[in-house]
């Protein structure tokens, strides 16, 4: 059955971070300062690419993390917290210490590595497919 997910990538130190934090892995926030083309839906399956090597995490032209996606939410706007999330505990540290102005954020419940990770070819997306994303996008799999 063929189903919309979204791909999306995240840099390995997040990933590692977010598991540093007791019970961050069940609702976690990540940024993106590229505005959605479609709204992202919620439910949908996510796979996360591992990015940024050099990191143990990194599986080059594999998705290796997933989880579902939950809400999403604007990044706040004006004042000393201008471009991060409203709740920094909802963020991976590294990621709170580290990322620019972001434009919002999307929650991933449930992160989990994949047992088997899913090729870059396992996609289909009406934007192009053949390199790995620099934000979140609507892609199609066959489950």
């Amino acid at each position: 059955m063929i189903r919309p997910v979204i791909l999306a990538p995240v840099p390995c130190v997040h990933l590692e971070s977010v598991n540093s934090v007791p019970g961050l892995a069940a609702s976690v926030f990540f940024g993106s300062s590229h505005e959605a083309d479609t709204p992202l839906p919620s439910g949908a399956p996510v796979f996360i690419y591992a990015s940024i090597p050099p990191h143990a995490l990194f599986k080059p032209g594999q998705f290796s993390w997933t989880g579902t996606l939950g809400s999403i939410v604007r990044a706040v706007d004006g004042g000393p917290r201008h471009g991060k999330h409203p709740d920094p505990s909802q963020r991976p540290p590294t990621a709170e210490a580290k990322d620019g102005a972001c434009l919002y954020f999307w929650e991933v419940r449930n992160l989990e590595p994949l047992e088997t990770p899913r090729r870059l070819g396992d996609f289909k997306s009406k934007t192009s497919i053949n390199e790995v994303p620099r934000w979140p996008v609507i892609a199609e799999a066959d489950f």
